[in-house]
């Protein structure tokens, strides 16, 4: 069995910022338009994706609720302590072919 990444690139709104001081950061978002995607149906996805998780140390305390932000980066599914998945576009330095990116949009 072959796993694929799937990759997704959008314009999201913050909508929660206070685990974005630690690395990881973690900031809550809404997607508001899929500009690019590697995966079938990434309208779908879109919905049900609620966090930026990211291992680069640059967006650490990058953004604050409200701010508008494009975001490219693979799409990985999450899993809450309390059961409850959803899924999230994680910005990764370990990866040798593609770049992942986060920068404020407007």
């Amino acid at each position: 069995m072959t796993s694929r990444i799937c990759t997704i690139s959008v314009l999201a709104r913050i909508t929660d910022h206070r685990q974005g001081l630690a690395t990881p950061a973690v900031y809550g978002i809404e997607v508001e338009t899929v500009t690019a995607s590697t995966s079938d149906e990434a309208e779908v996805f879109a919905r049900r994706i609620t966090r930026l998780r990211s291992y680069l140390g640059a967006y650490t305390g990058a953004f604050r609720e409200g701010d508008t932000v494009y975001l490219s980066g693979r799409l990985v599914h999450t899993q809450g302590p309390r059961g409850t998945g959803g899924f999230a576009i994680e910005l990764t330095p370990w990866s040798a072919t593609e770049s992942y990116l986060a920068s404020l949009a407007r």
